[in-house]
């Protein structure tokens, strides 16, 4: 039977006015564990539409009666229910929903409604308050002091120094101080060594490996991708980046920008991308017949949940199907938040896109000394005055203008392909009159006496016989393509090849087969465009088609007309079958020209096969070409043009585009503007040809744009000078003297571009770019990426967190209840989100920051619950420090090396460990703070001790993650291959624990016996165990046995007095002395072990050299096993694994 209420209101009415029930420290506890669940934010699971978290809904008429009466506890309904009996249907709260009040509570809740029912915000969402400290006192020691007092308690005495200086080198790089580390700061007697000590240990590099730790458990960081098969991922270099910025102490709020939003920062750097790998930690899953977007949704979902437990401490998570039972915050504003980080690129992918790639420091160098080179030469083509090098080249170039030898050809055989009549001059120049069709082709025939032919000049001539006067026969001309043969033989059946099949082969493993198109020529009829495409395999949209399409551009994402094999083929091929053999005198392969990727292609062998699929020709190429290649078969020549000048050309129809191999009608030189005057171009082969007969044809698609009047020359000149535009001449005929800045400019750019100098400088530059190019990356890492607006996703609420379940379309905002909005933001994104959680209005992010750095450093938060700050975490032990210590991380401009300081500077920290038995029961968990901080070391630093006072510990910092010694189970996963690795070689095998690889479904096993997560989800704070499997790891495990023998010949080699070697071996280890009595039952231990292995030799060495290597020869292999037990036991000290 419960105490009626009539008493219970005699009984509180006797309570001193003063004494004032405060809300959030006696009341909220009571209605968040037994009457929220009900009774509080979630309207979907709202009974009798009653709420009790708020003094509206707690007060609201229910019909004649309320819940509460401010001031009238007896008239209060929910005070008649807290006080039927046990067996009352109407007890509140039910049975299964929690314990009833006991008499206390019941009398307290009654005065606090009789006081007026007063509700207060929750303490975490008020604004920290100030109080002023007085500056004789540390901050810290002020507010524990006061506790004390209250509880008749002081502070112990502090601790000696040598513990003070192992306690506090763990706290801050991880490591216990060296021998000589301890030493120095032991003789150190000016008055603030502790602090100079402090001050060195922030400064070291082992810092940032030390507390990057904590931030990755948050990040959720591993180096696989998680679900069932768990495939390897690339993302260490965001481990480095937080490394980095502990070392550099960037500020805590610049740290969270970037991670949350480096990429929206403007210019972002290399390292505020790599930030953003924060949230490229979450799993992805490519299982066969998983859904990406079902997936995609997952992690985001688990970007928002991380988001608000690391930041600000809020469980966010359990808004996530419906609005939270306990916190104020609605379903609807988990998916606002939600929208916020909806609208990035990365889709759970397998290839992880997007991603950037990460060069080393060498490998930056080079680059950056490449880059350099490059753009000084191209600002010298693009502005090269001043150069006095490029003046004196221009003038001689000058002085040799118009010297080319060229040769006029005079047509021994003219003909028109449209019939029109073609008219040859004594000029050499040849007239078309006569018939007209839409298309048109020229082809000439010359004897020309040189022996070799290197370019050609076409000149396109005025008549008064011709529309306009000319050059063209209509109103304008194009001429589509240029080809220029020597020594072809009139008889294509003399020398042709006869095939069916024209076939390209690329042998080997994971090759791939790219070609933009392959021409096949019966005299001057490309055949392959009616024949049928087939290749060994497809991949990447790129059919077998499309080499047979005509178009000849070679950017694979631009023309999608590449073809393209799948990744994986062996021994790829590419044929076109002709449909019946023919007379084949020529064949052209254009390669994909994009990304430097045309020398996928080198080695590639070229086949032309009869009917019944006999090799009848073949020829193999160690090179591809860069983008076409024309191999004769009926022995002419072809010649290969790689550049073309013109005095004038039409704008998007310049000259080049008539040796592009491209016949299409929008493809050629054309002179549009430029009638009634002659004109010329020039253009030059990529090798001579041999002279004597020659053929030229002209090829003219653009329906009704023939040539009217042509003129055909050829050169034996290597370089033949260019065409010189109308503009350009008129420049030379004025004397240098006189020219204008203008005109002088205009001069030296079209030298830049055609004379030998632009050559060599665009040679050179090619050349540079192709050694940037072959700089690989040495690793790449997965970054956030927003999409462009174009692509903003919509966001709906998910009905029961079902992502194809959609309730009412949501747009970003942030949680209203948590913090103030930002000013003028209505569409924030990721960085307005940083922004609004690094605020200095946030009531919750500077608490919750300072309480994660005093949990790291005194082994329980401020707030026990660091992971939640809302109604059902604890409340703070310390309050008023914690408003404090929130303040003052922000007045300190987030400094995150000196918020550590503070608290390692602080008496309380300083003070011994040792707990009287009446403390331990009083205070086990040392929340008081009378005493000193002992706490188990974490999983990584309890591997690192290890190897750190063994001397194995390497120092090499940054890179790809290690996989250091691990027994050999011999087990496979049911998904992703074997659970076993290789183990490391050199130094990566004792690399500290930060380094090694975190495969999230098997965890290196003697961390994750030591309470290591897996980190598939967000970690705010390990669990510590104390199991007997901890025991067998450090005994027995391969790395500790190994320290164990090193720890054996540093104490070997220490002295030749045996009690000396393990003295020294005990300070290594606990930077202490051993008392007498320890140092006896270790020297017992050593003789007692030492008498089996003198009789066993085997055994001893086996002890002493397994795993680590042969002994010195120097030692006695039986003392050496007997100092590697004594060293093991030493590793296994309770001491050992404490921070005391």
């Amino acid at each position: 039977m419960k105490l009626p209420l009539s008493f219970v209101l005699i009984v509180t009415s006797s309570l001193s006015a003063k004494d004032e029930v405060d809300f959030n420290t006696q009341i909220k506890s009571l209605l968040s564990n037994r009457c929220i669940a009900c009774h509080g934010p979630d309207e979907e699971n709202r009974e009798a539409g009653l709420r009790l978290d708020t003094f509206e809904g707690a007060t609201r008429d229910l019909d004649g009666y309320s819940a509460i009466i401010a001031g009238d506890a007896e008239e209060s309904e929910v005070m008649f229910r807290v006080t039927l009996d046990d067996d009352d249907e109407e007890l509140m709260p039910p049975k299964g929903k929690g314990q009833r009040l006991s008499d206390e509570e019941i009398a307290l809740f009654t005065e606090w409604i009789n006081q007026g029912a007063k509700y207060d915000k929750h303490w975490s969402y008020k604004t920290p308050s100030r109080l002023i400290v007085p500056d004789a006192v540390h901050p810290v020691d002020y507010f524990i002091d006061a506790k004390l007092k209250n509880e008749n308690l002081n502070f112990s005495q502090a601790a000696d120094s040598k513990t003070l200086a192992r306690r506090v080198s763990l706290d801050l790089i991880g490591l216990p101080p060296t021998l000589e580390e301890l030493h120095t700061f032991l003789s150190d007697e000016s008055t603030n060594a502790y602090e100079n000590y402090v001050d060195q240990l922030l400064l070291r590099p082992e810092f940032g490996e030390h507390w990057a730790r904590m931030w990755l458990d948050l990040a959720r960081y591993a180096d696989s991708a998680g679900y069932a098969d768990d495939r390897a991922r690339t993302i260490w270099a965001f481990r480095d980046y937080v490394i980095k910025a502990f070392n550099e102490n960037l500020p805590f709020d610049q740290f969270t920008i970037e991670q949350l939003a480096g990429d929206l920062l403007p210019k972002p750097s290399e390292q505020q991308l790599i930030a953003t790998a924060f949230h490229r930690n979450t799993q992805t899953n490519n299982e066969g017949g998983t859904n990406d977007e079902e997936f995609r949704n997952v992690a985001v979902v688990d970007r928002v949940n991380t988001t608000f437990a690391t930041w600000m401490g809020t469980t966010m998570a359990c808004a996530q199907c419906h609005t939270h039972k306990y916190d104020p915050i609605t379903h609807e504003e988990y998916f606002q938040a939600f929208d916020i980080l909806n609208q990035t690129q990365d889709a759970d992918k397998r290839d992880e896109s997007p991603v950037i790639s990460i060069f080393s420091d060498q490998q930056k160098k080079q680059r950056k000394q490449l880059e350099a080179e490059i753009n000084q030469l191209e600002e010298s083509l693009k502005s090269p005055h001043g150069n006095e090098k490029l003046a004196q080249k221009l003038a001689a170039w000058e002085k040799d203008m118009g010297t080319t030898r060229w040769e006029i050809l005079k047509p021994t055989q003219a003909k028109s392909q449209s019939g029109a009549t073609l008219t040859l001059s004594d000029d050499g120049s040849v007239l078309a009159s006569g018939e007209k069709k839409a298309t048109d082709e020229y082809k000439f025939t010359f004897q020309s006496s040189l022996k070799t032919v290197a370019g050609l000049r076409v000149e396109l001539l005025t008549d008064e016989s011709l529309t306009q006067g000319g050059p063209s026969r209509n109103h304008n001309l194009v001429l589509n393509e240029i080809i220029l043969n020597s020594i072809e033989l009139p008889n294509l059946g003399h020398g042709v090849k006869k095939g069916q099949f024209v076939r390209i082969e690329l042998d080997g493993k994971d090759r791939i087969l790219h070609v933009a198109e392959v021409q096949v020529f019966v005299g001057d009829k490309n055949v392959a465009l009616t024949g049928k495409a087939t290749q060994s395999t497809t991949g990447y949209g790129g059919v077998a088609k499309l080499a047979i399409d005509g178009n000849t551009y070679g950017d694979f994402q631009k023309s999608k007309s590449v073809t393209h094999n799948a990744n994986g083929d062996a021994d790829a091929w590419w044929e076109v079958d002709l449909g019946e053999e023919r007379s084949l005198n020529k064949l052209a392969v254009w390669n994909r020209t994009d990304s430097g990727l045309h020398s996928r292609l080198d080695g590639f062998r070229l086949q032309v096969l009869s009917s019944d699929r006999h090799v009848v020709w073949e020829k193999k190429f160690p090179k591809a070409p860069k983008r076409d290649l024309l191999v004769s078969l009926d022995g002419s020549e072809v010649g290969q043009f790689v550049k073309a000048s013109a005095s004038y050309e039409q704008a998007r129809f310049e000259a080049y585009k008539a040796i592009d191999g491209n016949m299409k009608q929008d493809s050629g030189w054309a002179i549009a503007g430029g009638h009634g005057r002659d004109h010329y171009g020039v253009f030059t082969l990529k090798r001579p040809i041999a002279g004597g007969e020659l053929t030229v044809r002209l090829i003219q698609n653009y329906p009704n744009h023939a040539i009217g009047k042509v003129r055909l020359s050829v050169t034996d000149e290597l370089n033949p000078g260019p065409a010189i535009p109308d503009h350009v001449k008129n420049i030379l005929k004025v004397v240098s003297t006189d020219r204008s800045g203008k005109q002088n400019q205009e001069l030296m750019r079209f030298f830049i571009q055609h004379g030998t100098e632009g050559k060599r400088i665009n040679e050179r530059i090619a050349t540079l770019r192709k050694k940037l190019n072959s700089i690989k990356p040495y690793s790449t890492v997965p970054v956030l990426k927003q999409v462009v607006p174009a692509n903003e996703r919509e966001t709906f609420i998910h009905l029961r967190g079902s992502y194809l379940n959609h309730g009412p379309k949501v747009k970003a905002n942030f949680p209203s209840a948590l913090a103030p909005p930002l000013p003028r933001v209505t569409k924030p994104n990721r960085l307005d989100l940083a922004k609004w959680i690094m605020n200095k209005d946030n009531p919750l992010t500077a608490r919750v920051s300072a309480n994660r750095f005093w949990e790291k450093i005194f082994g329980i938060g401020l707030v026990s619950t660091s992971e939640e700050f809302g109604s059902q975490g604890e409340l703070p032990s310390h309050p008023k420090l914690l408003d404090w210590l929130a303040t003052e991380f922000i007045r300190m401009e987030w400094d995150m090396k000196a918020f550590i300081k503070l608290l390692v500077t602080s008496r309380t920290y300083q003070q011994s460990s040792h707990v009287s038995d009446d403390m331990a029961a009083r205070d086990p968990a040392n929340r008081l703070l009378a005493r000193g901080p002992r706490v188990r070391l974490s999983a990584e630093m309890v591997r690192d001790q290890a190897l750190a006072v063994s001397g194995l510990l390497s120092k090499k910092m940054f890179g790809p993650p290690v996989r250091p010694p691990q027994p050999d189970m011999g087990i496979k996963a049911a998904f992703g291959g074997g659970i076993d690795w290789k183990t490391s070689k050199g130094e990566d095998r004792f690399r500290r624990g930060i380094y090694t690889n975190w495969r999230r479904s098997n965890p290196y096993p003697s961390m994750a016996t030591f309470d290591a997560p897996n980190r598939e989800v967000c970690t705010v704070r390990r669990g510590t165990t104390n199991t007997p499997l901890q025991a067998l790891v450090t005994m027995n495990d391969p790395v500790y046995v190994e320290a164990a023998q090193s720890l054996a010949r540093t104490m070997a080699k220490s002295s030749n007095l045996l009690a000396e070697q393990i003295s020294n071996g005990f300070k290594i280890c606990l930077s202490r002395d051993p008392q007498n009595s320890e140092l006896d039952r270790l020297v017992s231990l050593f003789h007692q072990v030492k008498k089996r292995y003198d009789k066993d030799v085997g055994l001893a060495k086996k002890m002493a050299t397994d795993p680590i290597g042969p002994a010195p020869k120097d030692l006695n292999v039986a003392d050496l096993a007997a100092l590697t037990v004594t060293g093991n036991v030493l590793l296994n000290l309770d001491e050992m694994m404490m921070k005391r």
